[in-house]
């Protein structure tokens, strides 16, 4: 007997199965395809990963630079404030150095004062034809040469403005300005040169540095003169003792005539003491009233 074949199961299949829908554009894939491929074989290739080797650190991560760290980073700003607090003490320290030749012991070391009036900066000495502008009784120190066998170098004040203490600062008529050796001025002898013979009657002077800066008091800082001799041409002498007092003492003479002064230092005091404290000797005027012959 000839063997059947059992019925298939489910319905036959189609006789005509339809292509798929078409795609417009049918390049579009091919298209996109293509560009990745190109910009995929542009790229660099990637260096391949390198291991440390053992015991040593691994490398700084990109973007920071290596063998920095917030320790060196705060020493530098501490070594920037220690600068500018330096800086700041220096500035305001000033310089009351000695200048050459000055012998005298003491804490002559380096210090400020307050802001000097432009006259005490840049001090200009009298002209050698000056003279008193009529013959009438008057103060010829204003017209006066003097001179100082010892003056105290120039210093800065709190300001950084230069200081200077020459002669000419005791005829000024500044009583903030002043003349001023380092040191004990006992025994230095300060001249005046008038511009002609001068029948003196009264002479006088400011016996320190006469001035103040807020809570500074330079008058009594400083040393303070305490006693005096006048000298004048024919050998008078005329002593003056002076009490610790900023303002101008003047003493009443006989007349004299003179063509120059000394002026003697008898007696000076120690200096001050506290902030204001200085080891200097120091006139801030002197006064030589007449009548020019």
């Amino acid at each position: 007997p000839v063997p059947t074949r059992p019925p298939p199961a489910g319905p036959p299949p189609p006789a005509y199965t339809p292509p798929p829908a078409p795609r417009y554009p049918l390049f579009y894939d091919e298209l996109f395809a293509d560009q990745a491929s190109t910009a995929r074989a542009a790229q660099p290739p990637a260096p391949p990963t390198q291991r440390p080797a053992p015991g040593s650190s691994p490398a700084s991560p990109p973007g920071r630079r290596p063998g920095v760290s917030w320790l060196a980073v705060a020493l530098t700003v501490v070594i920037l404030v220690l600068v500018g607090v330096i800086g700041g003490l220096l500035m305001f320290a000033g310089g009351d150095d000695e200048q050459a030749g000055d012998t005298a012991t003491g804490d002559d070391t380096a210090q400020s004062e307050s802001s000097p009036p432009p006259s005490e900066r840049e001090p200009s000495a009298p002209s050698e034809s000056a003279s008193p502008s009529s013959d009438e009784p008057q103060d010829v120190a204003r017209f006066a040469t003097p001179s100082a066998p010892k003056t105290a170098k120039p210093n800065l004040d709190t300001q950084g403005n230069l200081v200077r203490y020459s002669a000419t600062n005791m005829v000024d008529g500044v009583a903030e300005t002043c003349w001023r050796m380092a040191g004990d001025g006992t025994g230095t002898e300060l001249t005046f040169g008038l511009s002609g013979p001068t029948e003196l009657t009264e002479v006088g002077l400011i016996n320190g540095y006469a001035k103040r800066s807020g809570k500074l008091d330079w008058y009594a800082g400083n040393r303070r003169v305490l006693a005096v001799e006048w000298v004048f041409d024919d050998g008078t002498v005329v002593p003056q003792s002076l009490s610790q007092s900023r303002k101008l003492q003047t003493l009443q003479i006989d007349p004299v005539t003179t063509s120059s002064v000394k002026l003697r230092l008898v007696s000076v005091s120690e200096p001050g003491r506290g902030p204001s404290a200085r080891n200097y000797t120091p006139i801030s005027d002197v006064m030589l009233y007449g009548t020019p012959g």
